[in-house]
């Protein structure tokens, strides 16, 4: 992770910091230019990460959807970023190609996990190992999560 988000930013991975976020604090480097902190998931998706990039890292980071493209083409998997100011369950789906199509993400379970199952429930076009997702136009009054 951390040489694919050196490569999307434009810093060397020593620059960077990758940690479970159930690791300790003190074992982070908090003064590194690019912090991130993962989480494994279960259902469809398989890590949540939450990328930092210090205003010290000399360039401008790339917009969310930019670098997502370019961390699906770097990781050679396919990778999900909310869709701004919609529903909380839409996303826009990114395969390493660079494709992109619109994606339904829902919580699952019973409500009382702090990390429920994610189920891609709906794209709007078939994209990556995503099977079980129904595909077809994405309508804003479908399902909300």
């Amino acid at each position: 992770m951390a040489a694919a988000l050196a490569d999307v930013v434009g810093v060397t991975a020593a620059e960077v910091d990758v940690a479970d976020e159930e690791a300790a604090t003190a074992e982070r480097d908090w003064g590194a230019l690019v912090l991130c902190g993962f989480r494994g998931l279960t259902g469809d998706l398989a890590l949540y990460w939450d990328v930092y990039v210090s205003p010290d890292a000399g360039s401008v980071p790339p917009a969310e959807p930019e670098a997502a493209s370019r961390l699906a083409a770097r990781l050679g998997t396919v990778v999900l970023h909310p869709a701004q100011g919609v529903r909380p369950s839409a996303y826009w789906a990114v395969a390493p190609d660079g494709s992109r199509t619109r994606a339904r993400v829902l919580e699952e379970g019973t409500g009382d996990e702090e990390w429920p199952p994610l189920t891609v429930d709906a794209v709007e076009e078939r994209i990556g190992p995503l099977p079980g997702a129904r595909v077809g136009p994405i309508t804003e009054d479908g399902p909300s999560g």
